[in-house]
């Protein structure tokens, strides 16, 4: 009379292998988080060494920027700059070309026509601009 009935617990298949998959599951989790956190652990150790490392090459160079002598890493030479740089040619032409001058221009010119060598051209366009002002002087 005053004794329970013992419930039957029926016993079903499916409900016990999606709780083992699960119970599985969350293991493997675990698992990836415990290894997880320790290549973390390893990661900090590297973060660390790299810190003091920094840090002490940061006050090696600072206690030697301050102690040693100032040496000079690097010098500056004077610029070479040509004799007539700022002359633009106007002062020729305010005077007259001397005849030996025209005669050498006419030398080379000769000289360069007999070797068949190419004269270049803008020193070409040159000889005939100094020639246009020598025939127009002594056309005067």
């Amino acid at each position: 009379m005053f004794r329970r009935k013992k419930k039957v617990v029926s016993e079903n298949v499916l409900q016990d292998k999606v709780a083992g998959k699960i119970a599985g599951g969350l293991i493997l989790l675990q698992t990836k988080f415990s290894d997880r956190m320790n290549k973390l652990k390893n990661l900090k150790g590297l973060l660390i060494g790299f810190c003091v490392l920094s840090a002490g090459l940061s006050i090696y160079f600072f206690v030697d920027a301050i102690v040693s002598k100032p040496k000079a890493r690097f010098s500056i030479d004077q610029v070479k700059v040509p004799k007539h740089f700022d002359k633009s040619g106007d002062e020729i032409m305010e005077s007259e070309m001397p005849d030996d001058i025209y005669q050498q221009i006419q030398d080379y010119k000769n000289y360069m026509d007999s070797l068949g060598l190419p004269i270049r051209p803008g020193l070409m366009d040159s000889i005939r601009i100094l020639e246009e002002i020598y025939l127009q002087q002594h056309k005067k």
